[in-house]
């Protein structure tokens, strides 16, 4: 969902893998649009849309557990909203943005190292992520967010996103948010890539998948595929960055990765062998790369 925009699980989005079990929601959501898009491409279209913006919350890792208990937790109201925000040390600011279905939190293995530098860690939890109240969001909102932290907790020396996390970022400097040094890790470019994803998981027919496209830009501009694209926004930005991706991510191929890194002026691009989309956030050597780019 997402741009709202849709893309961060630990399962890949898109069909699962041969022998892999298909949860029973998820196959009775692929019959319907599949038997009744069809039929009725615009009241499927409508309930695609209403999916598309969803958000869903999963249980804490033990490490991010263990983080909270040092953190010092505060609430920052946004739009009228409680945004659970979360800090750690002191010194210049490194700001973590978590992915779609993430949360604050999974900053957790990069919390010493940049502590042990002289930074101060922040995090947030997204509308309808984490403490933070909702069930949907989109990048918008989630931009209106960063820019809220940053205006609260500012200057940002560096920030360090995570999927999801690096289109809202490139959206939000690209309306003149400021920060530092960027660190992109499993980013998507491009929103219509988020939306084969999802048509393909969903088993949605061509006609659902076009209506769902013009509601979105209905709703946020004609223009949308160009305005919400990471890589676009990369572009036009100045701060030095380094984008990481990995071979093996079965949610966001590094491809993606690739487009982003060839669009930021002077980014550097690493790319990892076998972490996936998440475990790439706690593997030792992309935290000691992260660090290292972050104090240069």
């Amino acid at each position: 969902n997402r741009a709202g925009v849709m893309t961060d699980k630990d399962k890949p989005p898109g069909r699962a893998p041969a022998g892999e079990r298909v949860p029973f929601a998820l196959r009775l959501m692929r019959l319907l649009f599949a038997r009744a898009g069809h039929l009725f491409p615009r009241l499927m279209g409508r309930w695609a849309y209403h999916l598309w913006f969803r958000t869903r919350r999963y249980p804490d890792r033990a490490a991010g557990r263990r983080a909270l208990q040092t953190a010092v937790r505060e609430t920052l109201p946004v739009d009228g909203l409680p945004v659970a925000v979360y800090c750690w040390g002191n010194g210049p600011v490194v700001l973590f943005v978590h992915g779609w279905s993430g949360r604050g939190t999974h900053v957790a293995a990069f919390i010493r190292p940049l502590q042990q530098a002289g930074y101060r860690v922040i995090a947030v939890d997204a509308p309808g992520h984490g403490e933070t109240p909702g069930k949907r969001t989109n990048i918008l909102e989630c931009a209106r967010v960063l820019q809220a932290v940053v205006q609260q907790y500012g200057p940002v020396h560096g920030v360090i996103t995570h999927s999801f996390g690096g289109m809202v970022l490139a959206y939000a400097m690209a309306q003149g948010l400021q920060a530092g040094r960027v660190v992109c890790i499993a980013a998507p470019a491009r929103v219509e890539f988020l939306v084969e994803r999802f048509a393909s998981l969903m088993a949605m027919p061509d006609a659902v998948v076009a209506n769902l496209k013009a509601r979105l830009e209905q709703r946020f501009d004609v223009n949308i595929w160009e305005m919400l694209a990471t890589d676009a926004n990369a572009a036009r930005l100045e701060a030095p960055a380094l984008v990481i991706h990995d071979e093996n991510d079965g949610s966001v191929p590094w491809r993606q990765g690739r487009l982003i890194a060839d669009a930021w002026p002077g980014a550097q691009f690493l790319r990892t062998q076998g972490l996936g989309h998440t475990r790439i956030l706690r593997d030792p050597a992309v935290i000691e790369r992260v660090s290292e780019f972050i104090r240069a």
